[in-house]
């Protein structure tokens, strides 16, 4: 009896080894050192009994705690490993979304930036870092916007920063970016341009593509 309750649970290792070999392939690309799957891999951990399909929170975690433990591999070779749920909303959320896109408008055309462009003005500059804020008008677009890693600044065409991260919860939503040391500060206005999320971030309808300051009229 009193080795019942002793006896000592297993190991994560050996539940992971009940779920089937792992074999790690390379990715089908790299972004900024940032591994991408193809159609027919997926990310998994090493001691993980799921499987994700996209760059879902537990991904993303993963990666910025312990990227040695986040391996790619072919969905073929997963195993009995179970989808990641997550990983799962996040595609019908993308799906949903394109199907939206690709809805031609009818409306009348008005007066105003493009869809794909947010106008923005700069608020601040303090030890190399800019912050950058939008008008009331567009936080709704900015929090269905998602930052991936190694979103430029440009100007006059060269990466003059990288943006940090994207604080819309706030009266008026503020981008902070990270000036590259080497950069001259231009003071005016900015806008962001929005596309659509990669794969592995496809939680939101968009994601920023740049920002870059206003082109002056000639």
């Amino acid at each position: 009896m009193i080795r019942k309750y002793l006896r000592p649970g297993r190991p994560a290792s050996y539940e992971a080894g009940n779920l089937g070999d792992l074999r790690p392939v390379e990715p089908a690309a790299w972004r900024e050192g940032v591994p991408l799957i193809g159609d027919d891999q997926v990310y998994v951990m090493k001691r993980g009994a799921v499987y994700h399909r996209r760059w879902c929170p537990s991904v993303a975690d993963k990666w910025g705690t312990a990227p040695r433990g986040l391996l790619v591999a072919m969905l073929a070779d997963v195993g009995a490993r179970t989808p990641c749920k997550e990983c799962a909303r996040l595609v019908k959320a993308a799906s949903a979304a394109a199907q939206e896109q690709q809805i031609p408008p009818r409306t009348v055309q008005q007066a105003g930036p493009a869809p794909g462009v947010v106008p923005l003005k700069a608020v601040g500059l303090a030890h190399g870092i800019l912050f950058l804020a939008a008008a009331a008008e567009h936080r709704g677009r900015l929090k269905e916007t998602a930052v991936e890693p190694a979103t430029p600044l440009y100007v006059d065409g060269q990466r003059a920063g990288m943006l940090v991260r994207l604080d819309a919860g706030r009266a008026e939503p503020l981008l902070v970016v990270q000036m590259d040391p080497r950069a001259t500060f231009r003071d005016g206005a900015y806008q962001v341009r929005l596309r659509h999320p990669l794969r592995r971030s496809a939680s939101k309808p968009f994601a920023v593509a740049c920002i870059e300051p206003v082109p002056e009229a000639q």
